[in-house]
């Protein structure tokens, strides 16, 4: 009884590993990806090493709500933006969905291209991009929430 009792916990143990460190590369449901998405914060990754990471657009000011992304049906994107005297600005443009990738084309913005759908769920989004910044390539990694 005692070998069933610790090969059962084995089982749950070796289960719940394997369950919990999958890759991440699998397909991702898009079924939340129409919202309004509310910056959180950003970070970039090269060589293994991921930092904190900002740009204009990246920092939402202080005392001021958040920047936000909103996707609408009919591939409508308007883009938020609250300036240093939480003065605020949004700007129209489009988006598409080709599987778990979305491309967004805001014109006047910092938030205009192609983008990886790493997560999704019905509170958090975070997508994720290849580039340089300041002669040093990596992926940057962009957080949102609802």
């Amino acid at each position: 009884m005692r070998k069933l009792f610790v090969l059962l916990v084995l089982v749950f143990i070796f289960g719940t590993f394997f369950t919990s460190c999958s890759s991440g590369n699998g397909p991702v449901d898009m079924n939340f990806i129409q919202g309004k998405w509310n910056f959180n914060k950003s970070s970039a990754t090269t060589s293994g090493i991921t930092l904190p990471y900002s740009t204009d657009y990246f920092n939402n000011e202080v005392g001021c709500n958040k920047d936000y992304i909103e996707l609408d049906a009919g591939g409508i994107a308007k883009y938020g933006n609250y300036t240093t005297s939480c003065a605020f600005e949004e700007k129209i443009g489009n988006w598409s969905q080709s599987g778990s990738t979305i491309s967004i084309f805001v014109t006047g913005t910092n938030l205009s291209g192609t983008f990886r759908v790493a997560s999704l769920s019905a509170s958090d989004l975070v997508l994720k991009f290849d580039g340089t910044y300041s002669g040093i390539s990596g992926t940057f990694n962009l957080y949102f929430n609802k």
